[in-house]
């Protein structure tokens, strides 16, 4: 079913309160390109201008803006996402914007982001619902690469929250570095990348070997990978759950991969305090966001620009998403 962005598809959306149970919506996805119509200096945006090849203009980002809004709320099962995790955003004043000019601004979304040192000048963010969550701690994990200290990317998210009935539970958001150059070439500062969150993935199941943990992200590699081995570590404390329900998140020569995946601890998949609904989290793959290839065959996502040539879609990636829960007698306990 293909659903056309309307007017009553903006009115349907502000029309959603929020829900008063304790479930917790996050949403991950890269939204390829998104930036604004002015200049940074400091960053190679100068693609992304008025007067550039790809002509990119205010019409254009409006359009982005409100696309990117009305998948969101579609992965959301038509309301706000307690947490929205994005990446391949340009700065502050896009996610502003985003949040400001379409119907998110109902949810009063709150940003956590800082400038990285990706050359382009795209970065990782998280949107949330303050008064569904409490952001206990965050820091911003910075990759600096052993083999080239010239060599910069983004910087990944990490968060600690609390939900409203007092239990936490610890997001890292990803981006890791490209393929550019090829998968074998590049793959050491991806390996890199996994090193780095694995680390602290240790040192909070060190302190808390019950923690609740999710690490989510455009990995640029798939779980056979060996950057995602590493992650997972020897004794697989860190296990995918998504993946099992569609082709793959990016389609790439008629190929799909899985680049955007989930990973928690194992007790999340006991469900000790926080569960995963249905031990999964799922693609978001609906008719709109994706078009016939009439390349190689099948569909594939429906991208912003195909080279240089506006085409006027989504992404070149699909969303993924997951509904945490607290398991019903913690929440008694905390009660009691």
């Amino acid at each position: 079913v293909i659903i056309f962005f309307s007017i009553f598809g903006v009115v349907h959306a502000q029309g959603v309160t929020a829900s008063q149970d304790e479930a917790v919506q996050l949403i991950f996805w890269n939204v390829e390109n998104l930036f604004d119509t002015e200049d940074d200096s400091l960053t190679n945006d100068e693609e992304f201008l008025p007067y550039s090849m790809r002509g990119w203009n205010r019409g254009r980002y409006q359009k982005k803006l409100f696309s990117i809004y009305k998948t969101l709320i579609g992965a959301g099962q038509w309301k706000f996402p307690e947490i929205i995790a994005l990446a391949e955003i340009e700065n502050e004043k896009v996610l502003r914007d985003l949040i400001e000019q379409t119907p998110l601004l109902r949810a009063g979304y709150e940003i956590i982001h800082q400038d990285s040192e990706d050359r382009r000048g795209i970065d990782l963010a998280v949107l949330y619902r303050p008064e569904r969550l409490q952001i206990i701690d965050t820091s911003f994990i910075k990759l600096n690469f052993p083999d080239d200290a010239y060599a910069k990317s983004r910087d990944i998210i990490y968060l600690k929250a609390q939900g409203k009935e007092g239990h936490d539970f610890h997001l890292f958001v990803n981006h890791w570095p490209s393929r550019y150059g090829g998968g074998k070439a590049s793959e050491k500062r991806r390996n890199f990348a996994a090193s780095v969150v694995r680390a602290t993935v240790d040192s909070l199941l060190l302190a808390d070997p019950e923690a609740s943990i999710i690490i989510t992200g455009d990995f640029n590699d798939t779980p056979e990978d060996l950057s995602l081995k590493l992650l997972a570590g020897r004794d697989s404390t860190l296990q995918i759950i998504s993946n099992r329900d569609f082709s793959g998140t990016h389609k790439y020569q008629g190929i799909w991969s899985h680049f955007d995946h989930v990973w928690v601890s194992k007790p999340l998949l006991q469900g000790n305090i926080w569960y995963i609904k249905n031990q999964q989290a799922e693609v978001f793959h609906p008719d709109w966001l994706l078009e016939t290839d009439k390349a190689f065959g099948g569909v594939k996502p429906s991208r912003t620009y195909e080279g240089f040539r506006y085409h006027g879609g989504y992404s070149d990636h699909l969303p993924v998403f997951l509904e945490l829960n607290v398991k019903p007698n913690a929440l008694a306990g905390k009660e009691n």
